[in-house]
């Protein structure tokens, strides 16, 4: 059974994956600050409802907002947040499948191995 590198391939994935979300997240940035259609806002709402929803899950989406509400924290800081716990996401995902995969595929190879 051929050795596949299954973490080098989730890893490259993740690294893929979150250069094309930042890549559409600065894209949408851009149109909404240069021109501002109005569709641009419901793009920029659900790129920024992923981010929002997993800081809830931990907890962290409230102080977020609070911080935002009294200034302490500006939009673009928000953003970056916003990246950040998109691309930290994306990773832990990859990492998961990833290590799934390795498992599965060192099953696959000891059972090979017994026949």
């Amino acid at each position: 059974m051929a050795n596949v590198p299954v973490f080098k391939i989730s890893l490259t994935n993740a690294t893929i994956l979150s250069g094309i979300y930042l890549v559409i997240a600065v894209a949408v940035e851009l149109v909404r600050r240069a021109w501002n259609p109005r569709w641009i806002e419901r793009v920029s709402l659900s790129l920024e409802a992923f981010p929002a929803r997993t800081l809830e899950l931990f907890g962290l989406f409230e102080p977020l907002r609070r911080a935002w509400v009294e200034e302490r924290l500006s939009p673009l800081g928000v953003r970056f947040i916003y990246g950040f716990t998109t691309v930290a996401v994306i990773f832990t995902l990859g990492l998961a499948v990833g290590g799934v995969m390795w498992l599965i595929s060192k099953a696959a190879g000891r059972s090979a191995k017994e026949e």
